[in-house]
Parts: C-alpha cells; structure tokens; sequence
C-alpha cells in the first residue's frame, strides 16, 4: 500500500517578503509537497546542499533558476508556471535588491539635492573665544623662553597624534567585496571525486534512461566544474553503473548490500571537457550479462 505524501507544516513566510516571490516560495513549497521527499532526498537528488533549500522554502534567500528546473525536474512536473513565477519574482527580487543598496538618504541625481542634509556648521560660541585665547598667549610665551624644549615636546606631541590617526585610516580602509569562490574541483581535479561533496552546486540532466529491469539513470553534468557523473536509485543490489569519455578513466560503482531505494547511488565524477561525448553505462548484475548503454 503507498502513502500519500504528508504535506508540511511550513513556517510563515516573512512579512517583508514580496508578493511575487511569496507566490514562488508557495510554488516551491507545493511541489516539494506533492514528491514526498525529505529536505536530505530533495538535496541528494538536486546537488543542492539541504541548508540551501531550507532557506529557499522559507523565504531567508532567494533561489537561482536552476534550484527551480531541479525542483520541477524531481518531480516530473511538465508545467513551466512555476520558471514564470521565478522569473517575476526574480524582477522584483532585483529592483528591491538595487533599493537596499542605495545608501540611505541618497536620491538620484535628477532630483538635485540630498534629503535631510546636514547644516553647516555655524561660529563657534562666544564663550570659547577668551579661553582658547588665553591659551594661546601663554604657549607663545614658553615657546619664546625655551624653543628647543618646546619644538621637542610638539615634535613627540604630533607623532603620538599622526601614528594612530594613520592606523585607524588603514583598519578602516574599504576592503573591496570578494568574488564569489570558484568551484573547489574543475576538469581533471575532479575526476574520482564524490559529486556530493564538492561545490559543483549548478548540475544539468543531459540524459536519462530507464533501464528494462525498471532502474532509473540519469546523466549529470555541472558546466561550472565541467565534469559529468551519472546517478541512480536503486532498485536491486549488485548492479554496475559507469560513465566514461574519451581520453578519461572510466569511472564506476556497484550498488552494494547498504544501498536502498531511499539513498542515491552515484559515480564517481569524470573531466568532461566536451559534455557531449559522455557515455553512461548500466550493467543488471553478475547474474545477467549485458550492459545498456546511453549518451546526450
């Protein structure tokens, strides 16, 4: 008997969120829904790292396209309203984005002035005026007595002064904003590494293939690190999958006694230079003979 998949009992959305992002998260949250899956199977199945689509779901960031064609592709949901959704939301997303950075009490430059804008400051009050001139009579006074002295004293006095006025300016200088970090393997660096322990958070489905014992694979590629790996869901223990390309060392696995229906099971990645000519292989098991063969 199947179970009907539980909806979740989501978070309210944050109030400042805009509608039509609200209507994409909604969006988001439904299919989610609808696939049954946990936030750790969404993950697996979409490269996405879970912390990732717990703050999509709930409003914290906003998602990239590909998060959503992942979603959509999960699912095996044909509509294309949920990429329309995106991308208004994306529009509004970025015009509030643009707002945010601007700094505070800055108009545009057509409307000529500054609201708010600080007064000058005016003379100073009287009552300053015979103190401070006070002051400066007598220090004249010991400077004509001892020059030397008093030249040291200023000379020890303006350094004690420049010194930390010149290490506040450099800790306070403006630091430019890093670059986004590049992926953490690209190419050959790749090759042999587990695809859901790298960064390569960006993957496509070149191609998918069902298998005639009813297993289901699908050939992924992150363009961002240009390597390719192919996946699976298991249906039996003691079946093969490889991927291959030439000039690369194939790369395989078999789905072992701990594999299940409920965990993924992925190749190793491989450099894919030219994604086109990847070719992933499914071989049943040791009992039946045979491969079946597919590529983009």
């Amino acid at each position: 008997m199947v179970k009907e998949p539980k909806a979740t009992r989501w978070r309210a959305l944050p109030p400042a969120l805009p509608e039509a992002c609200a209507s994409l998260v909604v969006g988001l949250r439904e299919l989610k829904d609808r696939s049954g899956l946990t936030l750790a199977e969404l993950a697996d199945l979409t490269a996405l790292s879970k912390s990732s689509w717990e703050r999509y779901l709930n409003g914290k960031q906003f998602p990239p396209r590909h998060a959503v064609e992942a979603l959509c592709l999960v699912v095996r949901s044909p509509d294309a309203g949920l990429v329309d959704r995106w991308t208004r939301a994306e529009a509004v997303w970025s015009e509030r984005e643009q707002d945010v950075a601007l700094p505070r009490g800055v108009l545009p430059a057509s409307t000529g002035h500054t609201p708010d804008e600080p007064q000058a400051p005016g003379p100073a009050p009287r009552r300053w005026v015979r103190p401070v001139r006070g002051f400066l009579l007598t220090a004249s006074e010991r400077i004509a007595k001892r020059p030397f002295v008093t030249a040291l004293g200023v000379s020890l006095a303006s350094a004690a002064m420049i010194v930390p006025a010149a290490l506040y300016h450099v800790s306070h200088q403006t630091v430019p904003e890093p670059h986004a970090l590049p992926p953490i393997c690209r190419l050959k660096s790749c090759a042999g590494r587990d695809p859901r322990t790298t960064a390569c958070e960006d993957p496509e489905t070149l191609a998918s293939h069902t298998a005639a014992d009813g297993t289901r694979l699908d050939l992924r590629l992150s363009p961002g690190c240009q390597a390719g790996w192919l996946r699976t869901r298991p249906t039996h223990t003691g079946f093969r999958i490889e991927i291959s390309a030439p000039g690369e060392r194939p790369r395989s696995t078999t789905a072992n006694r701990s594999s299940s229906a409920e965990s993924l099971v992925t190749t190793p990645m491989i450099a894919a230079p030219h994604p086109s000519r990847l070719r992933a292989c499914y071989y049943p098991s040791a009992d039946q003979p045979g491969r079946e063969c597919f590529g983009p």
